[in-house]
């Protein structure tokens, strides 16, 4: 087949780049990628037909954790080459092992957890050695909103000053949480086992449940908190 009058652009997360293209006649069923320093890659080829003109879609997969960035690289296509850029966007995306956490904590307790992190995606993770995160009641911020809109409040309270205080009701305050061992960039690729002390705040309050994430980028760790 010719080639196109201008090279396709792919772009996207490693795991799925993409282009499309109005001027292909007819497509092969199949063809290859060439990505700098990689081996040959498969192209998955679709034509939607339902549109005019006809549009071909195509895509390949790199490694979870290439780097973002520009490069230039080659189509295999029907027995003929053709240039390609290739756009890599970031994709950061942790994973904790074990994902979830249920602990037991009374007003003002400290307490030690090991957790495992795996950075798979492409960016480096920054590990804060401090940081903060929220605890709350299970669907206490609905319930409070519930009853600020369906209960005639005080005459002196307005419905959203109402709402706030249900809120607050169902706040089990912040928890301080310190990476005593482990912090620092973690690398795309890199796996590393974290030592966190948790400082719960004097909010919490017994045989009540709460729920919160302590994050790492976009991913956080759940954890449930019984009081006691």
């Amino acid at each position: 087949m010719s080639p196109l009058p201008k090279p396709l652009h792919f772009r996207g997360a490693p795991i799925r780049l993409t282009a499309t293209s109005v001027e292909f006649g007819q497509v092969p069923k199949s063809g290859l990628a060439f990505f700098p320093g990689a081996a040959p890659l498969p192209l998955r080829i679709r034509t939607i037909r339902e549109t005019s003109p006809t549009v071909t879609l195509l895509s390949f997969r790199l490694p979870r954790t290439t780097s973002p960035g520009h490069y230039d690289g080659k189509l295999e296509l029907g027995g003929s080459e053709m240039p390609i850029k290739i756009e890599v966007q970031a994709r950061p995306q942790m994973r904790f092992y074990p994902p979830w956490l249920s602990l037991t904590a009374h007003p003002d307790e400290r307490l030690e957890i090991k957790v495992s992190a795996l950075n798979q995606g492409n960016v480096k993770v920054p590990i804060e050695r401090r940081s903060t995160f929220c605890l709350l009641e299970p669907r206490g911020v609905d319930v409070a909103i519930y009853h600020a809109l369906t209960e005639q409040p005080p005459a002196d309270q307005r419905r959203l000053d109402r709402a706030a205080e249900g809120i607050a009701e169902s706040h089990g305050g912040l928890v301080r949480a310190t990476v005593r061992e482990g912090a620092g960039d973690l690398a795309p690729g890199e796996f590393r086992e974290l030592l966190i002390e948790l400082h719960f705040s004097d909010r919490v309050k017994p045989c009540r449940t709460y729920y919160g994430a302590w994050f790492l980028g976009e991913s956080g760790l759940g954890i449930q908190v019984e009081g006691t």
